[in-house]
This record gives C-alpha cells, sequence and structure tokens, in this order.
C-alpha cells in the first residue's frame, strides 16, 4: 500500500529531525493526528520491507 501525501509530508519532516508536536503545528494539525498518521506510514514501510525480503528469498 503507498503512503499518502500527508504521510510523505510527515515522514519528511521527521527525518529532518521535527518532533511530532512541531510537525503538527507546521502543518496546521493536531498532534496525535501527527502521531497517527507517522504510526501508519511505519506500519506501510515495515510492511514493504517484509514483501521485499520474502521476494528476494523466492529468488533463491
Amino acid at each position: 500500500m503507498a503512503l499518502t501525501e500527508r504521510e510523505r509530508q510527515i515522514m519528511r519532516l521527521h527525518s529532518e529531525g521535527l518532533n511530532d508536536y512541531r510537525i503538527a503545528k507546521k502543518l496546521r494539525m493536531e498532534t496525535p493526528n501527527v502521531t497517527r498518521s507517522r504510526k501508519n506510514a511505519l506500519k506501510k514501510l515495515e510492511r514493504a520491507l517484509e514483501d521485499l525480503e520474502f521476494a528476494k528469498n523466492l529468488k533463491k
């Protein structure tokens, strides 16, 4: 599943060192919504890595 535009924005800002509170202020969001979106994005990215590992193992 692909990341939403908002999830990409949040992950980009998080990678720049901003915490959820600062991201929320910058994007005019509530902090819990930022936290939820960040966690959802991480789950999607973890799943993508698992799928990639699975595909690599199929080729062995």
